[in-house]
């Protein structure tokens, strides 16, 4: 019999046995002082959860999901949805020690907790052993979530901020049921979202519920049937049916509620590079990703060719018509190549004319318009650099409004629910505008309060950031551009809005101390500002908008000097706005072919890989929208159909009107008031009337009240021949400079002061009859209305200003209205939120009649047209009958017409 070698095994096993001893050895070593898995209790497995997230967790904040069975609990764990609290560092105020650790505070005070999911170790015993897989489901760093209920895949939570329920979130951690329906590649990419975003291939589907008036508390349960809700302290039912999607409040709706379901897109590869290299490697390699993702893109661009325009153009734009001695605003004047020689065409705009098939109604084919509200050119800005172009298309807002909208993707929250990403409506609808939703470089930690700031309708996706460079849009479409104010002042912001306090109730007046927010922003990474641009139209000129102090700017973003897709977005000096991209840009490039395209104040909207660029929209009967970009270079990823959600954010603009004439750029309040245009000469456009008039009954009297539009009118305070001044008063200016005189439209009488006592009166910075601090004070600066209570500070310089009696205040009447004098033609003056003045006249024994007037079409404050002397009151109209005189024996208020402006503003500090 043979022998078989087995010496040689022997031989290598015996060598290796010290080396596995020493292996065992250590392992022993290590797991003898590790410390001890927590014990089965409530408290332990909290500390557990807690320590996960570097937080804390309450032992009531944690629910388990289904068993998965005794290996499955053992090898892969079994998971547990849980409420914590991270920990958050404290930044100290300057001069103050620092801490030792950080808080896991809310700003209201109370913990502000996120909803988390993870993966627990179980003995067979149910002892947990260890913890890993942990997900942060919510991730809204200023929203408190609460309230965690569980049903079968189903969990729900409340988030709260600011001292209200700011939303309802519902996932079902099953996912969407759409796995099977799609392809392959589309599966394996899902799951690996569902992975990054849920720690389970599954993913999870996300329905939310948001409120117009947020309730101060609620109560929730989940039952088969759906989400059973009690909201506010009255417990007022409501529930989100499983089967519909929908709200049901049972007819009772107080906090209008809306629930919105959101749809799970599926990520392309690129898009899933960054948070899986910072998954699994760490947010340096994270960085890198990105970085060189975006080389590779310049480096395809680069071998590409150059792409030509996707719009049609109508030839160079010529000046819009206006009657002789007014300025013609659109187009914008010609920008000044930077690089010489020129090239063909370049910043000359052309009228851009979009291939769809759907015009802009009321614009085309009539010769007092342009024929188009948007003109585009091509810019070289950098003349070391030739090869950078860039894109500017100029948007007429006098025909163009604008309509903000938060994805249901991005950006992400940090108070309650997302977006909805919903499209406006699609008769209005023209095009849409990309913005940038990244918060946060790759790997960086939760912005929390440093992100920038996105508001929609009223409600705050991201709280404003203070001296953020922020696109605002108001109720009426106007955009506005500038520095947040600092603080989060508003007062002066005119289209601010509240949030009601936890105390108070449906219908509630408004508290003191409430958080209010903006109707619609948009903040970026980075601010514009002109540093020596030509100086504004003089109707947008004041009040003078100041910059944001050094202290509140943004700083530089690291990605400044990367050449890659940038896009930016500003308004000029003419009130128009422009969007300028480039497909390979640093941002030196673009801020300047901002100053050479005459922006006044500008935001950067982004930078590659956020999708970026315009897209013209037409909707067809079957609500599929037909896109075409300003560029094909561009990477703007517009919606593809009317009724669908965007996952991004966008700057969406719209026809201002569809039929028959456009909406009167003023407030013209009253439902029952029957406005018609003034019969006398208008300032140009001739399409957009800027006075109309109304008549109204008040107290037996017919009331004929006038509204002016804003921004359309210079008012100057002139003084009447009859004025009584003593003799060492210096001499006040009775007519308008020589060079308005024929732009002048008309002249509303204020009097003239009594003898004995009479009521103080400025013209032009000059004080000829000083002011005695009572009644109200009808102000003029810089050519703009103000009515205040008179007294307090003293006149800036340039300003016109008289003193009136206040026959009105905080939307009351006062006993001065009521005072019976002669029976004589009286009126009244008020300007209104947006700039509107309203006068009304009529004759009467009292002031009350022109006052109640006035009170009921919404004015807060009330001046009598009379300065003490009880003369007639007048309003003339150029064209009218009396004719417009030169000078007045009576005090006059001249209004000095101006061309129509673009409606884009400064955001006021």
């Amino acid at each position: 019999m043979t022998d078989r070698p087995l010496s040689p095994w022997l031989d290598h096993l015996r060598g290796r046995l010290p080396i596995a001893l020493g292996i065992a050895l250590l392992g022993a070593v290590a797991r003898l002082s590790a410390p001890p898995p927590p014990a089965r209790t409530a408290d332990a497995i909290a500390g557990m959860l807690g320590e996960a997230i570097g937080g804390a967790v309450g032992p009531e904040d944690f629910v388990w999901e289904e068993r998965g069975g005794f290996l499955s609990d053992a090898l892969l764990g079994r998971r547990v949805l849980f409420l914590g609290v991270p920990r958050v560092p404290r930044v100290p105020p300057p001069g103050a020690e620092e801490p030792g650790r950080g808080e896991e505070r809310a700003p209201d005070g109370r913990g502000a907790a996120d909803l988390y999911r993870a993966r627990v170790r179980l003995t067979r015993s149910g002892r947990p052993v260890s913890l890993d897989g942990v997900r942060n489901l919510t991730g809204t760093p200023l929203g408190d979530d609460r309230g965690l209920v569980a049903r079968g895949s189903r969990v729900a939570v409340t988030t709260s901020a600011f001292g209200v329920v700011q939303g309802i979130t519902q996932l079902d951690l099953g996912g969407d049921g759409r796995a099977g329906a799609r392809p392959l590649g589309e599966r394996l990419r899902a799951a690996i979202d569902g992975w990054l975003e849920t720690g389970s291939v599954d993913g999870a589907s996300r329905t939310e519920i948001s409120f117009d008036n947020p309730p101060a508390s609620a109560r929730l349960d989940l039952v088969d049937e759906g989400l059973v809700m009690a909201l506010g302290p009255e417990a007022i039912p409501a529930a989100l049916n499983a089967s519909t999607g929908e709200v049901d409040t049972g007819g009772r709706d107080p906090f209008v509620a809306r629930a919105h379901h959101l749809p799970r897109r599926v990520p392309s590869l690129g898009e899933l590079a960054g948070p899986s290299a910072e998954r699994l490697l760490g947010p340096t390699a994270a960085a890198a990703v990105e970085r060189l993702a975006l080389a590779a893109d310049r480096a395809t661009a680069r071998v590409r060719a150059a792409q030509a325009a996707a719009y049609v153009t109508r030839g160079p734009a010529s000046p819009e018509p206006a009657p002789e001695g007014w300025p013609s605003l659109w187009p914008p004047p010609p920008v000044a190549p930077a690089v010489d020689p020129p090239l063909p065409g370049e910043g000359a705009w052309e009228l851009v004319a979009p291939s769809l098939p759907r015009a802009l109604p009321g614009v085309e084919d009539d010769p007092q318009r342009p024929s188009s509200p948007f003109a585009a050119t091509t810019l070289r800005p950098d003349p070391r650099r030739p090869e950078l172009r860039v894109h500017l298309l100029a948007i007429d807002t006098r025909h163009i409004r604008f309509t903000l909208q938060a994805g249901y993707e991005a950006p992400r929250p940090t108070v309650g629910p997302r977006g909805t990403g919903q499209l406006p409506h699609a008769s209005t609808l023209r095009g849409a505008i990309g913005l940038g939703a990244s918060t946060r470089e790759p790997g960086a930690p939760h912005a929390g309060a440093e992100a920038l700031g996105m508001v929609v309708g009223g409600r705050a996706i991201v709280p404003p950031r203070d001296g953020a460079a922020t696109l605002g849009v108001d109720l009426s479409g106007r955009p506005y551009f500038g520095a947040w104010p600092s603080g989060g002042d508003v007062e002066r912001v005119p289209w601010a809005l509240w949030q009601r306090p936890a105390a108070s109730s449906p219908g509630a007046p408004r508290a003191e101390g409430s958080t209010r927010f903006p109707w619609a922003l948009w903040q970026g990474p980075s601010l514009f500002e002109a540093g020596s641009a030509a100086a504004p139209l003089a109707i947008l000129a004041g009040p003078p908008a100041e910059r944001a102090p050094a202290s509140a700017a943004l700083s530089p973003d690291d990605g400044d000097d990367l050449i890659v897709e940038r896009a930016a977005l500003c308004m000029t000096d003419r009130g128009f706005v422009v969007h300028a991209w480039g497909s390979a840009l640093d941002a030196a490039a673009l801020r300047a072919a901002l100053e050479r395209a005459g922006c006044l104040s500008g935001v950067s909207l982004g930078r590659a890989p956020d999708p970026l660029g315009v897209a013209f929209l037409s909707p067809q009967q079957d609500g599929i929208l037909t896109a075409e970009r300003l560029s094909p270079a561009m990477s703007i990823a517009p919606p593809e159909h009317a009724s669908a959600a965007s996952p991004r954010p966008f700057l969406f603009f719209e026809s201002r009107w569809t039929h028959g004439p456009p909406p009167p750029d003023l407030s013209l309040p009253g439902e029952s008031v029957g406005w018609t245009e003034d019969g006398g000469a208008q300032p140009p456009p001739a399409w957009s009337p800027a006075v109309y008039a109304a008549d109204t009954v008040h107290l037996g009297a017919q009331v004929r009240v006038h509204a002016f539009a804003p921004d359309r009118f210079l008012f100057r305070l002139r003084a009447g021949s009859r004025e009584i001044s003593p003799r060492s008063a210096p001499k006040l200016d009775a007519e308008v400079p020589a060079d308005e005189r024929r732009q002048v439209l008309a002249a509303i009488g204020v009097g003239t002061g009594r003898r004995r006592g009479p009521r103080g009166l400025a013209v032009g910075g000059t004080v000829g009859l000083r002011f005695r601090g009572e009644g109200g004070l009808l102000l003029v600066r810089q050519g703009r209305i103000e009515i205040r209570p008179a007294g307090g500070a003293p006149l800036a310089p340039g300003a016109d200003a008289t003193e009136l009696p206040l026959t009105a205040d905080d939307g009351r009447l006062r006993p001065e209205a009521r005072e019976i004098g002669t029976m004589r033609r009286r009126s009244a003056a008020c300007v209104l939120d947006d700039g509107t003045l309203l006068v009304a006249t009529t004759t009467f024994d009292s002031d009350e009649a022109t006052t109640e007037a006035l009170l009921d079409l919404g004015c807060a404050r009330v001046v009598a047209l009379d300065r003490g002397a009880h003369r007639n009151a007048f309003v003339h109209r150029a064209s009218g009958d009396p004719a417009l005189q030169q000078t007045y024996e009576e005090t006059a208020l001249f209004a000095v017409g101006v061309a129509m402006p673009g409606r884009a503003r400064r955001l006021a500090p």
